[in-house]
């Protein structure tokens, strides 16, 4: 594992609890720390093929972040090799309006005192940053509040929901049936190639932050504050996007934007 990431979890008291969960969350408290969820390789038609080494040499060594077939393979890659005993697994995403791709999202399983727990890093600014347990209670961090129950949807039978100002909506279903690592292929493809892919036409860059959340659009920058302000940045041209995605994410994703550009 790469030693960044080991300095970081010891530096988030990951040692310090014995409680798997909770070493859990310190992973996925350090993975929005570090990695933006963001869509630059689509559009750059990176086509390279999702591998373990792929991930580290995109994500550690040049400081980029990605969807979630990326950001939860690379969640899966580091559980793992901290001897957790995670599963890969497709969930089918609520856009707002209609369910997006079939099983075009990419999540992490684990099971714990025989409950089964969703572990999800690849949700930009719709991150519990603790793993939810099926039927559990609801969990709260700077994007909102989640939780996962028993719901039989058109795209599962497992339901993870979102708390609005208009009470609890969908925000993604599954099946708990478990995927090979080729699967994070399947899902690249489709989300690079297909005409409703949401993530093949128009750059996004998001994140969960510490008080709240943030996306860069090419028309807009958006931030969230868990206290209720908002704010908003309209960019008039190019160099106003560039400046605030150098402002708020990693170097690497700054580069790999002037290249867009």
């Amino acid at each position: 594992m790469p030693q960044r990431i080991i300095e970081r979890l010891v530096q988030l008291g990951y040692s310090q609890s014995e409680n798997p969960i909770q070493q859990i969350s310190c992973v996925q408290r350090l993975f929005a720390q570090l990695f933006e969820f963001e869509n630059l390789d689509v559009l750059l038609k990176n086509e390279e093929p999702i591998t373990e080494q792929f991930l580290l040499d995109k994500m550690v060594n040049a400081e980029r972040g990605g969807l979630c077939y990326e950001l939860n393979g690379l969640l899966h890659i580091v559980l793992r090799k901290l001897s957790f005993n995670v599963s890969l697994a497709a969930a089918t995403v609520w856009t707002g309006q209609e369910w997006g791709l079939d099983r075009t999202h990419t999540i992490n399983l684990f099971e714990y005192k025989e409950n089964l727990y969703l572990i999800d890093s690849g949700s930009g600014n719709n991150l519990a940053l603790a793993p939810l347990a099926l039927d559990g209670r609801t969990i709260t961090s700077p994007s909102g509040s989640y939780r996962l129950r028993s719901q039989k949807t058109e795209k599962g039978s497992m339901l993870c929901e979102r708390r609005s100002e208009e009470g609890w909506t969908k925000h993604c279903a599954f099946e708990p049936d478990i995927v090979g690592w080729e699967d994070l292929n399947r899902v690249k493809e489709l989300i690079h190639t297909h005409p409703d892919s949401p993530f093949n036409k128009t750059m996004l860059v998001a994140k969960t932050v510490e008080d709240g959340t943030f996306s860069i659009n090419k028309e807009r920058f958006s931030r969230k504050w868990m206290d209720g302000r908002t704010k908003t940045i309209r960019f008039d041209q190019r160099s106003d996007l560039l400046e605030q995605v150098k402002l708020h994410a990693a170097p690497g994703v700054y580069d790999a934007a002037v290249e867009l550009s």
